[in-house]
Protein backbone atom coordinates (compact mmCIF):
# COMPACT_ATOMS: atom_id res chain seq x y z
CA UNK A 1 0.00 0.00 0.00
CA UNK A 2 1.52 3.47 -1.07
CA UNK A 3 0.82 5.53 2.20
CA UNK A 4 1.99 8.94 0.10
CA UNK A 5 -1.65 8.07 -1.34
CA UNK A 6 -3.43 6.57 1.52
CA UNK A 7 -2.23 8.96 4.45
CA UNK A 8 -5.04 11.34 5.16
CA UNK A 9 -4.09 14.81 6.07
CA UNK A 10 -5.58 16.23 9.47
CA UNK A 11 -3.65 19.44 9.53
CA UNK A 12 -1.18 21.65 8.19
CA UNK A 13 -1.35 24.83 9.80
CA UNK A 14 1.48 24.60 12.16
CA UNK A 15 4.74 25.63 10.47
CA UNK A 16 6.43 22.92 13.06
CA UNK A 17 4.71 20.19 11.36
CA UNK A 18 1.48 18.69 10.51
CA UNK A 19 -0.82 15.72 11.27
CA UNK A 20 -2.43 12.85 9.51
CA UNK A 21 -4.00 9.59 9.60
CA UNK A 22 -2.37 6.47 8.00
CA UNK A 23 -3.85 3.02 7.98
CA UNK A 24 -6.02 3.74 10.79
CA UNK A 25 -3.12 5.51 13.07
CA UNK A 26 -3.07 8.84 13.84
CA UNK A 27 0.67 10.85 13.34
CA UNK A 28 2.42 13.60 13.49
CA UNK A 29 5.22 14.78 11.54
CA UNK A 30 7.91 17.67 13.64
CA UNK A 31 10.10 19.46 11.89
CA UNK A 32 14.14 18.73 12.79
CA UNK A 33 14.81 21.64 14.02
CA UNK A 34 12.15 20.75 16.79
CA UNK A 35 12.74 17.24 17.31
CA UNK A 36 14.87 17.71 20.40
CA UNK A 37 12.48 20.09 21.73
CA UNK A 38 9.40 17.43 21.18
CA UNK A 39 11.70 14.38 22.44
CA UNK A 40 12.65 16.49 25.72
CA UNK A 41 8.90 17.39 26.00
CA UNK A 42 8.03 13.61 25.50
CA UNK A 43 10.24 12.31 28.57
CA UNK A 44 9.04 15.69 30.87
CA UNK A 45 7.48 13.91 34.05
CA UNK A 46 5.04 16.83 33.98
CA UNK A 47 3.54 15.59 30.46
CA UNK A 48 3.63 12.32 31.28
CA UNK A 49 1.48 13.05 34.25
CA UNK A 50 -0.79 15.02 32.02
CA UNK A 51 -1.33 11.87 29.54
CA UNK A 52 -1.77 9.45 32.22
CA UNK A 53 -4.35 11.45 33.26
CA UNK A 54 -6.10 11.44 30.05
CA UNK A 55 -5.53 15.27 29.12
CA UNK A 56 -3.48 15.05 26.27
CA UNK A 57 -3.46 11.68 24.49
CA UNK A 58 -0.91 9.45 24.50
CA UNK A 59 2.17 10.05 22.63
CA UNK A 60 4.63 8.04 21.77
CA UNK A 61 8.17 8.67 19.10
CA UNK A 62 8.00 6.74 16.06
CA UNK A 63 10.40 4.29 15.24
CA UNK A 64 9.20 1.96 12.60
CA UNK A 65 6.32 2.08 10.34
CA UNK A 66 6.69 4.92 9.04
CA UNK A 67 4.78 6.85 6.41
CA UNK A 68 6.24 7.37 2.90
CA UNK A 69 5.47 11.01 1.95
CA UNK A 70 6.52 12.80 -1.55
CA UNK A 71 8.61 14.91 0.03
CA UNK A 72 12.25 15.10 0.75
CA UNK A 73 12.44 16.99 4.25
CA UNK A 74 12.91 14.83 7.54
CA UNK A 75 10.74 14.60 10.16
CA UNK A 76 10.84 13.13 13.63
CA UNK A 77 7.39 11.43 13.94
CA UNK A 78 5.19 10.75 16.88
CA UNK A 79 1.87 8.81 17.08
CA UNK A 80 -1.03 9.70 19.11
CA UNK A 81 -3.54 7.70 20.98
CA UNK A 82 -7.04 7.98 18.58
CA UNK A 83 -10.02 9.65 20.73
CA UNK A 84 -13.21 6.57 20.41
CA UNK A 85 -15.37 9.69 18.39
CA UNK A 86 -14.29 13.44 18.85
CA UNK A 87 -16.78 16.10 19.23
CA UNK A 88 -15.44 19.26 18.00
CA UNK A 89 -16.11 23.11 19.21
CA UNK A 90 -19.53 23.52 16.73
CA UNK A 91 -21.09 20.64 18.18
CA UNK A 92 -20.59 20.98 21.89
CA UNK A 93 -22.70 22.91 24.95
CA UNK A 94 -21.82 26.34 26.37
CA UNK A 95 -20.37 24.25 29.76
CA UNK A 96 -18.12 22.09 27.59
CA UNK A 97 -16.43 25.49 26.44
CA UNK A 98 -16.24 26.69 29.59
CA UNK A 99 -14.57 23.43 30.74
CA UNK A 100 -12.73 23.05 27.37
CA UNK A 101 -11.08 26.53 28.60
CA UNK A 102 -10.38 25.47 32.38
CA UNK A 103 -8.23 22.69 30.80
CA UNK A 104 -6.51 25.10 28.32
CA UNK A 105 -5.60 27.47 31.31
CA UNK A 106 -4.91 24.35 33.34
CA UNK A 107 -2.58 23.21 30.52
CA UNK A 108 -0.76 26.56 30.47
CA UNK A 109 -0.49 27.08 33.78
CA UNK A 110 1.73 24.10 34.35
CA UNK A 111 3.88 24.17 31.23
CA UNK A 112 4.40 27.65 32.31
CA UNK A 113 5.76 26.40 35.68
CA UNK A 114 8.23 24.05 34.05
CA UNK A 115 9.45 27.02 31.87
CA UNK A 116 7.27 26.12 28.91
CA UNK A 117 4.54 27.99 27.01
CA UNK A 118 0.72 27.04 25.66
CA UNK A 119 1.37 29.43 22.51
CA UNK A 120 -2.39 28.26 21.29
CA UNK A 121 -5.60 28.57 23.08
CA UNK A 122 -7.84 27.51 19.84
CA UNK A 123 -10.97 26.01 20.93
CA UNK A 124 -10.39 23.44 18.27
CA UNK A 125 -6.88 21.97 20.24
CA UNK A 126 -9.67 20.77 22.76
CA UNK A 127 -11.95 17.41 21.50
CA UNK A 128 -14.30 16.07 23.31
CA UNK A 129 -14.24 11.90 23.57
CA UNK A 130 -16.12 10.18 26.66
CA UNK A 131 -17.28 13.05 27.84
CA UNK A 132 -14.50 14.70 28.70
CA UNK A 133 -11.93 17.45 26.97
CA UNK A 134 -9.18 16.32 25.81
CA UNK A 135 -5.89 18.34 24.69
CA UNK A 136 -4.87 17.64 20.94
CA UNK A 137 -2.65 19.70 19.79
CA UNK A 138 0.58 18.51 21.29
CA UNK A 139 2.63 20.88 18.99
CA UNK A 140 1.23 23.92 21.02
CA UNK A 141 3.58 23.32 23.98
CA UNK A 142 6.89 25.24 23.16
CA UNK A 143 9.89 26.49 25.10
CA UNK A 144 8.34 29.46 26.91
CA UNK A 145 10.32 33.14 25.85
CA UNK A 146 10.95 34.82 28.80
CA UNK A 147 8.78 38.31 27.74
CA UNK A 148 6.31 37.93 30.96
CA UNK A 149 3.45 38.00 28.24
CA UNK A 150 1.51 34.68 27.44
CA UNK A 151 0.97 34.29 23.25
CA UNK A 152 -2.35 33.08 23.18
CA UNK A 153 -4.18 35.53 25.30
CA UNK A 154 -5.80 37.58 22.49
CA UNK A 155 -6.95 33.99 20.87
CA UNK A 156 -8.08 33.09 24.33
CA UNK A 157 -10.54 35.72 24.98
CA UNK A 158 -12.00 35.11 21.01
CA UNK A 159 -12.19 31.51 21.31
CA UNK A 160 -13.56 31.35 25.33
CA UNK A 161 -14.55 34.26 26.96
CA UNK A 162 -16.32 36.55 24.19
CA UNK A 163 -18.41 33.31 23.25
CA UNK A 164 -19.34 32.54 27.41
CA UNK A 165 -20.17 36.28 28.07
CA UNK A 166 -22.36 36.42 24.39
CA UNK A 167 -23.82 32.92 25.82
CA UNK A 168 -24.88 34.36 29.09
CA UNK A 169 -26.57 37.42 27.25
CA UNK A 170 -27.51 36.65 23.93
CA UNK A 171 -28.12 33.37 23.86
CA UNK A 172 -25.42 32.41 21.24
CA UNK A 173 -24.56 28.80 21.67
CA UNK A 174 -20.88 27.26 20.46
CA UNK A 175 -22.13 25.44 17.85
CA UNK A 176 -23.74 28.89 16.22
CA UNK A 177 -20.35 30.65 16.93
CA UNK A 178 -17.72 28.16 15.67
CA UNK A 179 -19.87 26.73 12.33
CA UNK A 180 -19.26 29.34 10.82
CA UNK A 181 -16.29 31.82 12.58
CA UNK A 182 -12.81 29.29 12.38
CA UNK A 183 -11.49 31.98 15.38
CA UNK A 184 -13.51 33.04 17.45
CA UNK A 185 -15.36 35.98 18.07
CA UNK A 186 -13.76 39.18 18.52
CA UNK A 187 -14.36 41.96 20.52
CA UNK A 188 -15.82 44.24 17.67
CA UNK A 189 -18.36 41.39 17.09
CA UNK A 190 -19.38 41.04 20.54
CA UNK A 191 -19.64 44.60 20.85
CA UNK A 192 -22.52 44.70 17.72
CA UNK A 193 -24.24 42.07 19.55
CA UNK A 194 -24.69 43.30 22.95
CA UNK A 195 -26.45 46.21 24.18
CA UNK A 196 -25.19 49.50 25.54
CA UNK A 197 -25.80 48.40 29.13
CA UNK A 198 -23.54 45.08 28.62
CA UNK A 199 -20.76 46.49 26.91
CA UNK A 200 -20.75 49.40 30.11
CA UNK A 201 -20.75 46.24 32.82
CA UNK A 202 -17.43 45.20 34.29
CA UNK A 203 -17.14 42.13 32.25
CA UNK A 204 -18.10 44.21 29.23
CA UNK A 205 -15.35 46.62 30.08
CA UNK A 206 -12.52 44.36 29.77
CA UNK A 207 -13.40 41.96 27.21
CA UNK A 208 -15.45 44.21 24.48
CA UNK A 209 -15.77 48.21 24.51
CA UNK A 210 -11.73 48.51 26.30
CA UNK A 211 -9.72 46.47 23.73
CA UNK A 212 -12.36 48.38 21.00
CA UNK A 213 -10.97 51.12 22.52
CA UNK A 214 -7.29 50.29 22.21
CA UNK A 215 -7.89 48.80 18.59
CA UNK A 216 -9.19 52.32 18.19
CA UNK A 217 -6.10 54.27 19.40
CA UNK A 218 -3.54 52.01 17.51
CA UNK A 219 -2.72 49.71 20.65
CA UNK A 220 -4.40 46.39 19.48
CA UNK A 221 -0.90 44.57 19.62
CA UNK A 222 -1.05 45.34 23.21
CA UNK A 223 -4.51 44.04 23.88
CA UNK A 224 -4.08 40.76 21.99
CA UNK A 225 -0.81 40.29 24.46
CA UNK A 226 -2.57 40.83 27.92
CA UNK A 227 -0.29 43.91 28.29
CA UNK A 228 3.24 44.28 28.26
CA UNK A 229 5.24 43.28 25.08
CA UNK A 230 8.24 41.31 23.48
CA UNK A 231 11.06 42.71 25.46
CA UNK A 232 13.15 39.87 27.38
CA UNK A 233 13.03 40.21 31.52
CA UNK A 234 14.91 37.94 33.93
CA UNK A 235 13.11 34.53 33.70
CA UNK A 236 11.15 34.28 36.95
CA UNK A 237 9.91 37.26 36.32
CA UNK A 238 8.86 36.34 33.64
CA UNK A 239 7.09 33.52 34.63
CA UNK A 240 5.91 35.30 37.74
CA UNK A 241 3.91 37.66 34.98
CA UNK A 242 2.72 35.05 32.91
CA UNK A 243 1.63 33.55 35.76
CA UNK A 244 -0.60 36.38 36.93
CA UNK A 245 -2.30 36.82 33.63
CA UNK A 246 -3.23 33.11 33.72
CA UNK A 247 -4.80 33.39 37.46
CA UNK A 248 -6.58 36.66 35.91
CA UNK A 249 -7.87 34.81 33.07
CA UNK A 250 -8.81 32.09 35.39
CA UNK A 251 -11.06 34.57 37.50
CA UNK A 252 -12.65 36.04 34.48
CA UNK A 253 -13.64 32.58 33.24
CA UNK A 254 -15.20 31.73 36.28
CA UNK A 255 -17.62 34.67 36.29
CA UNK A 256 -18.65 33.35 33.63
CA UNK A 257 -20.02 29.74 34.45
CA UNK A 258 -23.11 28.87 32.52
CA UNK A 259 -25.26 27.58 35.08
CA UNK A 260 -27.12 24.39 33.38
CA UNK A 261 -30.11 24.47 35.56
CA UNK A 262 -31.05 28.12 34.41
CA UNK A 263 -31.42 26.74 30.99
CA UNK A 264 -35.24 26.36 29.40
CA UNK A 265 -36.53 24.74 27.14
CA UNK A 266 -39.48 22.47 25.35
CA UNK A 267 -37.49 19.24 26.13
CA UNK A 268 -34.68 19.94 29.31
CA UNK A 269 -37.49 19.03 31.61
CA UNK A 270 -38.79 16.16 29.45
CA UNK A 271 -38.41 13.19 31.69
CA UNK A 272 -40.54 15.21 34.20
CA UNK A 273 -43.63 15.89 32.23
CA UNK A 274 -43.96 13.40 29.67
CA UNK A 275 -47.73 11.62 30.79
CA UNK A 276 -48.36 10.20 27.93
CA UNK A 277 -45.96 7.33 29.05
CA UNK A 278 -47.32 5.11 32.40
CA UNK A 279 -44.72 3.85 34.74
CA UNK A 280 -45.93 0.93 33.03
CA UNK A 281 -44.82 1.67 29.53
CA UNK A 282 -41.15 3.18 30.85
CA UNK A 283 -40.37 -0.06 32.74
CA UNK A 284 -41.16 -2.54 29.58
CA UNK A 285 -39.10 0.24 27.61
CA UNK A 286 -36.07 0.42 29.65
CA UNK A 287 -36.19 -3.40 29.82
CA UNK A 288 -36.23 -3.85 26.13
CA UNK A 289 -33.66 -1.18 25.53
CA UNK A 290 -31.48 -2.70 27.97
CA UNK A 291 -31.86 -6.43 26.87
CA UNK A 292 -31.30 -5.90 23.14
CA UNK A 293 -27.87 -2.91 23.60
CA UNK A 294 -26.70 -6.97 23.96
CA UNK A 295 -23.00 -6.11 24.85
CA UNK A 296 -22.63 -2.78 22.62
CA UNK A 297 -19.32 -1.20 23.45
CA UNK A 298 -20.07 1.68 21.68
CA UNK A 299 -23.56 3.47 21.32
CA UNK A 300 -25.18 6.44 19.16
CA UNK A 301 -27.91 8.39 21.06
CA UNK A 302 -30.08 10.05 18.63
CA UNK A 303 -32.46 12.61 19.91
CA UNK A 304 -31.33 11.70 23.48
CA UNK A 305 -33.22 14.61 25.09
CA UNK A 306 -31.88 14.52 28.73
CA UNK A 307 -30.08 11.35 28.32
CA UNK A 308 -32.16 8.62 30.30
CA UNK A 309 -31.71 5.96 27.90
CA UNK A 310 -27.59 7.23 27.51
CA UNK A 311 -27.32 6.75 30.96
CA UNK A 312 -28.70 3.32 30.68
CA UNK A 313 -26.17 2.40 28.05
CA UNK A 314 -23.41 3.87 29.83
CA UNK A 315 -24.35 1.57 33.09
CA UNK A 316 -24.02 -1.37 30.54
CA UNK A 317 -20.76 -0.83 30.07
CA UNK A 318 -20.83 1.30 26.67
CA UNK A 319 -18.94 4.50 25.15
CA UNK A 320 -22.18 6.80 24.02
CA UNK A 321 -22.17 9.46 22.16
CA UNK A 322 -25.76 11.64 22.93
CA UNK A 323 -27.05 13.45 20.25
CA UNK A 324 -29.48 16.31 19.95
CA UNK A 325 -30.54 19.78 18.69
CA UNK A 326 -31.73 21.40 22.00
CA UNK A 327 -29.42 23.03 24.01
CA UNK A 328 -30.44 23.52 27.12
CA UNK A 329 -31.22 19.78 27.46
CA UNK A 330 -27.96 18.53 26.39
CA UNK A 331 -26.17 20.97 28.61
CA UNK A 332 -27.90 19.43 31.71
CA UNK A 333 -26.97 16.24 30.46
CA UNK A 334 -23.62 16.99 30.83
CA UNK A 335 -24.16 18.97 34.00
CA UNK A 336 -25.02 15.92 35.48
CA UNK A 337 -22.56 13.48 33.42
CA UNK A 338 -19.35 15.08 34.30
CA UNK A 339 -20.57 14.93 37.97
CA UNK A 340 -20.56 11.08 37.56
CA UNK A 341 -17.53 11.45 35.41
CA UNK A 342 -19.61 8.76 32.73
CA UNK A 343 -18.46 7.82 29.81
CA UNK A 344 -21.40 9.97 27.79
CA UNK A 345 -20.62 12.69 25.18
CA UNK A 346 -22.78 15.07 24.21
CA UNK A 347 -23.45 16.23 20.87
CA UNK A 348 -25.25 18.68 19.76
CA UNK A 349 -26.76 17.60 16.47
CA UNK A 350 -29.79 17.71 14.63
CA UNK A 351 -29.59 14.85 12.58
CA UNK A 352 -32.07 16.33 9.88
CA UNK A 353 -29.32 18.76 9.28
CA UNK A 354 -26.12 17.15 10.49
CA UNK A 355 -23.06 18.91 11.00
CA UNK A 356 -21.12 18.85 7.70
CA UNK A 357 -17.19 18.79 7.02
CA UNK A 358 -15.36 21.98 7.31
CA UNK A 359 -11.98 24.17 7.18
CA UNK A 360 -9.74 24.10 3.80
CA UNK A 361 -11.33 22.13 1.32
CA UNK A 362 -13.74 20.86 3.67
CA UNK A 363 -10.89 18.27 4.68
CA UNK A 364 -9.78 19.79 8.44
CA UNK A 365 -12.98 18.28 10.57
CA UNK A 366 -14.77 15.51 9.14
CA UNK A 367 -18.98 15.53 8.85
CA UNK A 368 -20.64 14.11 11.34
CA UNK A 369 -22.37 11.25 8.98
CA UNK A 370 -18.31 10.22 7.46
CA UNK A 371 -16.93 10.36 11.82
CA UNK A 372 -19.89 8.52 12.59
CA UNK A 373 -20.26 5.44 9.53
CA UNK A 374 -19.16 2.38 10.88
CA UNK A 375 -18.32 3.58 14.71
CA UNK A 376 -21.24 2.39 16.37
CA UNK A 377 -21.79 -1.00 17.30
CA UNK A 378 -26.14 0.48 18.32
CA UNK A 379 -28.04 3.35 17.38
CA UNK A 380 -30.73 4.38 19.68
CA UNK A 381 -33.90 6.16 17.90
CA UNK A 382 -36.17 6.51 20.57
CA UNK A 383 -39.06 9.31 20.01
CA UNK A 384 -37.26 10.90 17.29
CA UNK A 385 -38.88 8.98 13.64
CA UNK A 386 -42.45 10.97 14.32
CA UNK A 387 -40.55 14.23 14.43
CA UNK A 388 -38.18 13.86 11.41
CA UNK A 389 -41.35 12.51 9.53
CA UNK A 390 -43.52 15.31 10.51
CA UNK A 391 -41.21 18.68 11.07
CA UNK A 392 -38.65 17.71 8.28
CA UNK A 393 -41.50 15.72 6.20
CA UNK A 394 -38.64 12.48 5.51
CA UNK A 395 -40.33 9.62 4.14
CA UNK A 396 -39.75 5.91 5.55
CA UNK A 397 -36.90 5.23 3.16
CA UNK A 398 -34.58 8.34 3.43
CA UNK A 399 -35.10 7.27 7.65
CA UNK A 400 -33.55 3.57 6.55
CA UNK A 401 -30.86 4.77 4.51
CA UNK A 402 -29.40 7.20 7.06
CA UNK A 403 -29.62 4.31 9.59
CA UNK A 404 -28.20 1.80 6.63
CA UNK A 405 -25.58 4.41 6.44
CA UNK A 406 -25.03 4.69 10.10
CA UNK A 407 -23.36 1.15 9.96
CA UNK A 408 -24.38 -0.50 12.98
CA UNK A 409 -24.67 -3.60 13.92
CA UNK A 410 -27.86 -3.04 15.87
CA UNK A 411 -30.62 -0.28 15.93
CA UNK A 412 -33.43 -0.02 18.85
CA UNK A 413 -35.87 2.32 17.62
CA UNK A 414 -39.31 3.52 19.04
CA UNK A 415 -42.81 3.64 16.13
CA UNK A 416 -44.96 6.50 17.37
CA UNK A 417 -47.98 5.64 16.23
CA UNK A 418 -50.04 9.05 13.93
CA UNK A 419 -52.96 8.31 16.72
CA UNK A 420 -50.56 8.92 19.64
CA UNK A 421 -51.40 12.62 21.30
CA UNK A 422 -47.74 13.48 20.90
CA UNK A 423 -47.85 12.60 16.84
CA UNK A 424 -51.04 14.71 16.73
CA UNK A 425 -49.52 17.85 18.67
CA UNK A 426 -46.53 17.60 16.14
CA UNK A 427 -48.50 17.39 13.27
CA UNK A 428 -51.60 20.08 14.27
CA UNK A 429 -53.35 20.84 11.58
CA UNK A 430 -50.99 18.37 9.22
CA UNK A 431 -52.51 15.33 11.11
CA UNK A 432 -54.58 14.05 8.24
CA UNK A 433 -51.67 13.79 6.30
CA UNK A 434 -50.08 11.21 8.15
CA UNK A 435 -53.48 8.78 8.73
CA UNK A 436 -52.60 6.18 6.56
CA UNK A 437 -48.94 5.81 7.83
CA UNK A 438 -48.90 2.35 10.53
CA UNK A 439 -46.37 0.33 11.71
CA UNK A 440 -46.67 -2.61 8.85
CA UNK A 441 -45.76 0.23 6.29
CA UNK A 442 -42.66 0.95 8.52
CA UNK A 443 -41.74 -3.23 9.30
CA UNK A 444 -42.03 -3.74 5.53
CA UNK A 445 -39.67 -1.03 4.52
CA UNK A 446 -37.56 -1.46 7.12
CA UNK A 447 -37.60 -5.32 6.46
CA UNK A 448 -35.88 -4.37 2.90
CA UNK A 449 -32.55 -3.75 4.31
CA UNK A 450 -32.27 -4.94 8.05
CA UNK A 451 -33.36 -7.36 9.71
CA UNK A 452 -35.84 -7.91 12.65
CA UNK A 453 -34.94 -9.02 15.71
CA UNK A 454 -37.94 -8.52 18.40
CA UNK A 455 -40.78 -6.47 18.76
CA UNK A 456 -42.77 -5.01 21.80
CA UNK A 457 -46.09 -2.95 22.18
CA UNK A 458 -46.12 -0.88 25.15
CA UNK A 459 -48.89 -2.08 27.24
CA UNK A 460 -50.44 1.71 27.32
CA UNK A 461 -49.42 3.60 24.66
CA UNK A 462 -49.60 3.80 20.82
CA UNK A 463 -45.81 2.79 20.81
CA UNK A 464 -44.04 -0.25 19.80
CA UNK A 465 -40.33 -0.65 19.87
CA UNK A 466 -38.62 -2.63 17.80
CA UNK A 467 -34.67 -4.40 17.16
CA UNK A 468 -33.33 -4.02 13.78
CA UNK A 469 -30.03 -5.84 12.80
CA UNK A 470 -27.54 -5.09 9.81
Amino acid sequence: MDAAVEAEPLSWRDPDGFVLRDQGRILRAVTREKAEQTRSLLAAPWMVELMSAGSVPKTVELQQGLPRLATDRPYLWLEHDELSFPCYPHEITALQLYDSARLTLRLARTAAEHGWVLKDASAWNVLYSGGRPVFVDFSSFDRQPPTGTWIAYGQFIRHYLLPLLLFRHVGLTPSEVFLTNRDGITPERAGGLLSVLRRWSPLGLELVSLPNWLAGSGSRRMAAQGGGGSRRLDPEIARALTMSTLRRLERLLKRLRPDAARQRSAWAGYEQGRDHYSAADLTVKREFVRRHLDGSRTVLDLGCNAGEFSALAAETGAQVVAADSDHAALMRLYARTRAESAPISALVLNIARPTPALGWGNREVASFLDRATDRFDCVLVLGLMHHLLVSERATLPMLVDLLVRLGPKRVILEWVDPSDPKFREIAGLNAALYSGLNALQMEHCFAQRLQLIAKQPLPGAARTLYAWSR
